[in-house]
């Protein structure tokens, strides 16, 4: 009876904790991506705070929040929200009570006055210009108050700014004030950049306004025409957030027009491009130069698989497609910073280097997801996410996972890599699906001194550009230890190379002379004279029967041979997903082209007067192929070797490979068929196109076979059942 009793208790105990578990769960995946965007599902990074979203019935507010449009946090982690279309500002203590409303207030002249359709606010809470700036939108000026008291301190009206177009307005959607009491406004219609003004409201100048993006075409099009152009405008900013890690640096978002194609086409291109000209989001200095670094895999633009065929997983597969659409920006501890897209109602936050850290959050009714994500601000640790649609703000608190990553990252800021390293190896046994995090183990065991740790963690990611400076430094201490050798074996190789190239010669100097029929050696290293003397080698080659079908058979079987190895031998940083092709396949990328050139070249030739026979053209084509092994053998190597700017040497050697044959083969279907080098460079455009014809005949062919197979088993099936 006593252990029933016990057993009863335990599954009472489990039975209440099950409620607590069911709670825990969040409506929303967090994840980030992989370096080839593949997703990467993780731990919950945030997760709602609190019993529900905040509106304006849990804040006790007699009028209803109506399309709030911005939040603030200050130090006291106070919250303002701009109520917009109330024409008011609601400040909200750190445990989420109503503190104070400001809508009407005396000014500067003692009159009393309001509001019209304010934006958002900026809240400088230490220094010289403390204060609750609010962009006090349609009454075009910027208000000041008093964030202890709330009471009205002064006003920024509208400065003499010359605008592009006369009827320009001063708008004021956006603001933040720096260090120095320089202050960053933008504004409704106004093309030109981010407004600057001085501590007393003058104008200074405008800084970092947004590119045009202009179709190619278009561009061609009155460039050939010598028309006037276009008229194109940029896009004004609609956000901006200081970096709070620095005070100098201003966060500015853009949001391109959806019926604006080449813009947004831009922007999607820079996701992987990581160019920041079309960027959502920038990270501006006083002189407006985007100063981000975005050392990620991806450029901090919000959703990676933007495009219709870019879902990888279930997580995103119901999400809207195309570019985020990045509403906000929030500058958080240790330089993180976070984005919305509202058009998911997802939060993506990065690192100062523009690592992706996680994306969270979705679109929806449930407690934790946001229907339209308006603003967001961080108040301490936590994220606070404002919902224009339901007139409400949702809290989410760190995780464990949250806290551990920060603390990874705020050991790295400060360049303390041992409690890096350390907590980096916390995260992975969090997540050990973070790819960014072996990244930064990499970098933190090679900043430690320990390069060969450090690869391991960079091909765990497939990492390459720190891998490479990583693998330099193994490179450089081990040719440190092998210096002698290494120079011996050089020596040694330019010497065979150089015997070899001797023997080859003596060899095909006496065949020259030799009557009778030649040895299968003979016939092979022919191919060291034909390779340097095309000319009259391939003469040599078809009138007196240096080469033979069985050595255009060996150099065909090494040129495939030679390719199957570049694609299982190349090194790390040339192929760091360790993908190739099998055998057959690269025997196919072989011989396929080589026997549509032989055919097409000997129907081309028979009709136009060609002296070579289909055993000559097949010959001299084989022959053709004689450098290519060696040098990609040789740049295959190398790939082991080299790594950075150096892989250009490799491409390099292929190339040379890939030239030297074309050359070869052209050379030797003008001397094969007698032609003159004009004709002959008209022949050779013509089989180029007769292999894509003979292509397309192949190809609708083995449609019209697999046709009437499908045809005749239908007809099997039909029989078979009546």
């Amino acid at each position: 009876m006593k252990k029933i009793i016990k057993v009863l208790s335990i599954c009472f105990v489990l039975l209440m904790l099950l409620p607590v578990v069911c709670s825990a769960a969040t409506p929303y995946s967090t994840y980030t991506y992989s370096i080839n965007g593949t997703v990467l599902e993780s731990p919950d990074a945030y997760v709602p705070y609190g019993e529900g979203a905040v509106n304006s019935a849990t804040l006790g507010l007699e009028q209803r929040m109506d399309t709030p449009s911005d939040i603030e946090s200050d130090k006291y982690e106070n919250l303002y929200i701009t109520d917009k279309n109330n024409d008011r500002i609601i400040i909200v203590d750190k445990f989420y009570n109503l503190k104070a409303i400001i809508k009407d207030f005396f000014n500067a002249d003692g009159v009393e006055d309001s509001f019209k359709s304010p934006e958002s606010t900026f809240v400088v809470d230490t220094g010289a210009y403390k204060g609750l700036y609010v962009c006090d939108t349609q009454n075009h000026r910027i208000a000041v108050f008093d964030i202890d008291t709330y009471e009205f301190i002064k006003v920024f009206n509208w400065p003499e700014i010359d605008f592009d177009k006369e009827d320009a307005t001063y708008d004021p959607v956006s603001c933040v004030v720096d260090k120095y009491g320089r202050i960053y406004v933008t504004s409704h219609g106004n093309t030109n950049g981010i407004i600057v003004l001085t501590e007393t409201g003058e104008f200074i100048n405008f800084i970092g306004a947004p590119k045009v993006s202009v179709a190619a075409v278009d561009a061609l099009i009155q460039m050939i025409s010598g028309g006037q152009k276009d008229e194109k405008v940029s896009t004004p900013y609609s956000s901006l957030e200081l970096d709070n890690t620095t005070g100098d640096f201003v966060y500015a978002t853009v949001v391109y027009p959806a019926n604006d194609d080449n813009a947004l086409k831009s922007q999607e291109g820079a996701i992987r491009s990581k160019n920041g000209t079309f960027s959502p989001v920038r990270l501006l200095n006083a002189s407006g130069v985007d100063i981000m670094s975005r050392n990620g895999f991806f450029s901090p633009a919000g959703e990676v698989a933007v495009s219709t065929d870019g879902v990888v997983s279930s997580i995103n597969k119901d999400a809207p497609k195309g570019v985020s659409t990045v509403s906000d920006v929030t500058s958080g501890p240790n330089g993180i910073w976070s984005i919305i897209d509202s058009k998911r109602s997802k939060v993506y936050t990065y690192d100062r280097n523009g690592n992706l850290l996680y994306i969270f959050g979705d679109k929806g009714d449930m407690f934790g997801n946001i229907m339209i994500a308006e603003a967001i601000t961080y108040q301490g640790e936590k994220i606070v996410v404002l919902d224009s649609q339901n007139a409400s703000f949702t809290v989410y608190k760190p995780t464990d996972y949250a806290n551990v990553l920060t603390t990874a990252i705020k050991y790295q800021n400060e360049r303390d890599f041992k409690s890096a390293s350390e907590a980096w190896q916390e995260v992975l046994a969090w997540n050990n699906n973070f790819d960014t995090a072996y990244v930064e183990m990499g970098k933190a065991s090679y900043r430690l001194g320990d390069p060969e740790t450090a690869i391991t963690y960079f091909q765990s990611a497939f990492e390459t550009t720190n891998y490479a400076e990583a693998f330099k430094q193994i490179r450089a201490d081990l040719m440190e230890k092998i210096f002698v050798w290494l120079v011996i074996g050089i020596v040694a190789f330019v010497i065979i190379i150089a015997k070899i190239f001797g023997w080859a010669g003596k060899v095909n100097k006496a065949a020259a002379t030799k009557t009778g029929k030649r040895s299968f050696k003979e016939e092979y290293l022919y191919g060291f004279h034909l390779m340097f003397h095309p000319f009259d080698g391939y003469w040599d080659l078809k009138h007196e029967k240096r080469g033979s079908v069985r050595a255009s058979i060996v150099f065909i079987v090494l040129t495939i041979l030679a390719f199957y190895y570049q694609s299982v031998g190349q090194g790390y940083y040339f192929n760091p997903q360790g993908t190739y092709s099998g055998f057959f396949s690269q025997a196919s990328s072989v011989l396929i082209p080589l026997f549509l050139w032989v055919i097409s070249n000997w129907c081309f030739t028979t009709l136009f007067d060609g002296e070579g026979s289909f055993k000559d053209i097949f010959i001299a084509t084989s022959y053709g192929l004689f450098p290519v092994p060696a040098l990609v053998v040789v740049s295959t190597i190398l790939t082991n070797v080299f790594v950075g700017t150096e892989a250009q040497i490799t491409s390099m050697i292929v190339t040379i490979a890939y030239l030297w044959m074309v050359f070869l083969i052209v050379i030797g279907m003008q001397v094969t068929h007698d032609y003159s080098m004009g004709k002959n460079i008209l022949t050779v455009i013509a089989t180029l196109v007769g292999m894509i014809f003979l292509m397309f005949m192949a190809v609708l062919f083995t449609t019209l076979i697999s046709k009437m197979l499908g045809l005749v088993t239908t007809i099997s099936s039909e029989l078979s059942f009546r």
